[in-house]
């Protein structure tokens, strides 16, 4: 038996109708989800721990020892193929069903979850970190800093939920794609109004001065005209950039 969808639970909470769309001999998403007369379909894909990683954090803690690990918070080819196989879900569907809107939804569950969500983030966004070495050591989101499947799959994927579940709480983020042509379409639908606090709009930071966008003819392959565009565009003088990671420790604790 199947485990629950986590996608249809969300967006039946959200008062959304959810379909799951029939399989044929083409490879098809998943739902078609109706919500206020605006139709979206979605490929739910799930990123479970792998299994080495499983036994080896295991065998550590049961062997007393202290199970440590970091994770780059940078773009994943792994989970760039999660989203290639995904695109050409949605391509086939959206050729046959009608609908406004194509989203791909991705939950990172295990141990790593938080950090696969933050790693697709990436992914789509080919995001880093910048700041300026003299200025006031805040590091503000660069989009699209490097390559990214976000304008690699501009005339498929509108956006993309982005999830993790920690136990029963699941935390969601609705990402814009700025390079589709639908994105304030996503961006101004009952959909993205569901979650207010959690919509990722590249644009809309920028317009705050919380983050930069690069979006002009620049080789993402080459890292320093990137930084020269980055300081021409916002004015920064000795802009950095620099990739986060996530640390995490952990023990066995006897029970009482």
């Amino acid at each position: 038996m199947e485990p629950p969808s986590i996608a249809v639970q969300a967006f039946r909470s959200w008062g959304a109708q959810v379909e799951p769309l029939p399989t044929s001999t083409k490879e098809e998403c998943d739902w078609l989800v109706s919500l206020e007369e605006c139709r979206l379909i979605a490929e739910e894909k799930t990123k479970f721990e792998d299994a080495l990683s499983i036994e080896h954090r295991l065998k550590t803690l049961r062997g007393g020892g202290v199970h440590g690990q970091t994770l780059p918070l940078r773009s994943n080819n792994r989970l760039s193929g999660i989203v290639r196989k995904a695109v050409g879900q949605l391509s086939s569907t959206s050729a046959d069903v009608q609908h406004d809107l194509r989203v791909l939804w991705f939950t990172g569950t295990g141990f790593d979850g938080e950090a696969k969500h933050y790693q697709l983030m990436s992914t789509l966004y080919g995001s880093t970190r910048v700041f300026e070495l003299n200025g006031d050591g805040h590091h503000r989101t660069c989009y699209f800093f490097r390559n990214s499947d976000f304008y690699r799959f501009r005339n498929v994927l509108d956006g993309a939920y982005v999830t993790y579940l920690n136990g029963n709480t699941l935390t969601v983020k609705l990402c814009l794609n700025p390079y589709s042509s639908k994105w304030k379409s996503l961006r101004d639908s009952p959909f993205a109004a569901r979650l207010k606090n959690g919509l990722i709009d590249p644009f809309g930071e920028e317009g705050e001065g919380a983050a930069y966008v690069i979006d002009g003819e620049v080789d993402r392959s080459n890292p320093g005209a990137v930084i020269r565009y980055l300081e021409e565009k916002y004015g920064l003088k000795q802009a950095m950039n620099i990739d986060m990671g996530m640390t995490s420790a952990s023990i066995l604790v006897p029970r009482e």
